[in-house]
C-alpha cells in the first residue's frame, strides 16, 4: 500500500495541570475555594448562588505550610495524607506552619498585634481566641463564629495570658468540636441570646483582665452572622452530611450557604442538600468542570466518589410533667 502522501500529525494531548486544593478561605469578607498550580494561587468563589463543579483523583498530598509575608511553602517530602483527615499537612509541615506554632502555644512572641475575641455558636457554646490584627475577622468567619466582638488587643503574649485567664475562668472555652457546632446550627435563630452572651461575657472578661496589659475594647461592635451564614431559619431540617471522599469522584452543584469552612450545595442529581466540609478536599488534585455532565439519559449524575450520611432535625417533644 503506497504512504500517504500527505500525513496527518496529531499532537499528543496537553496532560492536566497540577492543581492542588488547598482548601476554603476569606479574603474580605468573602469564601473561595482555593488552589495552587504551578506558583499561581487559584480562587473559586463560593458565594451563594455559584455553581461549584469540580472532579479528583490521584493520591492525596501535604499542601505545605505558611507563614507570615512568605505564603506557603510546598511540603518538601510531597507526603501522602490520609483520605480522612481533616487536616491536609503532615507532622513536618505542621511543626513549620505559623498559624499552628501560636495555636498550640509553640511561639512566645512575633512582633504582631493580636485581638482578644469572644465568639459566640449557640446557647452555652462562648469561645475565647486570638487572631492576628491584620487578618481582620477572617479567622472568626473561617471558624464559623455566628456571633463574635473583639475585646481588647495586645501582644502575643499579652493576648495569650488573657485567654488563658478567660478559659481559665469557665466564662469561655478556647474550642469547640466541630461536630458540636454544626448540630447546634439547628436551634439558631438565637438572636437575643446572641448579643446578651456576648455583652454580658464581655464585661466579665474586662474585669478579670483589668491589670492585664491590652488595650480594652468595652463597646466594641457586636457582630451576628446569622443571616450572613445563610441560618436565618437554621439548617436545613434534612441534609446529607459528606464524611469521607474516595480517592476519585466528582461534585457538582449550586452553593446554598458557606459557614466557616463548611458549606451547603444544592447537588446537581437531586436529593437533600449536602453539607461538605471543604476541609477534605485540601490536599486533592482537583479540575474544574466547566458543565454539567449528563448521563446517557439525558438526567444530570449525583456525585461520585462522596460516602454521606443522612442528618435529620432532632425531634423536639412538648411533654408535660407527670407529677
Amino acid at each position: 500500500m503506497p504512504a500517504n502522501p500527505n500525513p496527518v500529525s496529531v499532537p499528543a494531548p496537553s496532560p492536566a495541570p497540577d492543581r492542588l486544593c488547598t482548601g476554603l478561605s476569606w479574603f474580605e469578607e468573602k469564601p473561595a475555594l482555593t488552589s495552587v498550580e504551578g506558583g499561581d494561587l487559584r480562587l473559586k468563589a463560593l458565594s451563594p448562588g455559584t455553581r461549584l463543579a469540580l472532579t479528583w483523583s490521584g493520591r492525596r498530598r501535604c499542601i505545605g505550610w505558611t507563614a507570615p509575608g512568605k505564603g506557603r511553602t510546598p511540603c518538601a517530602d510531597d507526603a501522602d495524607i490520609d483520605g480522612a483527615a481533616t487536616l491536609a499537612q503532615c507532622p513536618a509541615c505542621q511543626n513549620r506552619d505559623h498559624g499552628l506554632a501560636v495555636a498550640r502555644d509553640r511561639i512566645t512572641d512575633d512582633g504582631r498585634s493580636y485581638q482578644l475575641y469572644l465568639a459566640w455558636f449557640a446557647p452555652g457554646m462562648l469561645k475565647v481566641g486570638i487572631t492576628g490584627v491584620q487578618r481582620g475577622v477572617a479567622r472568626l468567619l473561617e471558624q464559623g463564629a455566628i456571633g463574635y466582638t473583639v475585646i481588647a488587643t495586645g501582644t502575643l503574649p499579652a493576648a495569650r495570658r488573657a485567654e488563658l485567664t478567660v478559659s481559665a475562668s469557665g466564662l469561655a472555652k478556647e474550642r469547640y468540636r466541630s461536630r458540636a457546632k454544626v448540630e447546634a446550627w439547628w436551634g439558631l435563630p438565637e438572636t437575643d441570646g446572641l448579643r446578651s452572651a456576648l455583652t454580658e461575657g464581655r464585661s466579665k472578661a474586662l474585669r478579670m483582665l483589668a491589670d492585664h496589659s491590652l488595650d480594652a475594647f468595652p463597646d466594641g461592635p457586636l457582630v451576628d452572622n446569622t443571616a450572613f451564614f445563610g441560618l436565618g431559619d437554621g439548617a436545613p431540617a434534612t441534609y446529607r452530611e459528606v464524611q469521607a471522599l474516595d480517592d476519585s469522584g466528582s461534585l457538582a452543584g449550586e452553593v446554598r450557604s458557606v459557614i466557616g469552612k463548611h458549606l451547603f450545595l444544592a447537588a446537581e442529581g437531586g436529593g437533600a442538600p449536602l453539607l461538605l466540609d471543604t476541609r477534605l478536599l485540601a490536599g486533592r488534585h482537583t479540575v474544574p468542570v466547566p458543565v454539567p455532565v449528563a448521563d446517557v439519559d439525558g438526567s444530570d449524575p449525583g456525585p461520585a466518589g462522596v460516602r454521606t450520611v443522612e442528618r435529620r432535625r432532632p425531634l423536639v417533644y412538648d411533654t408535660p410533667t407527670l407529677f
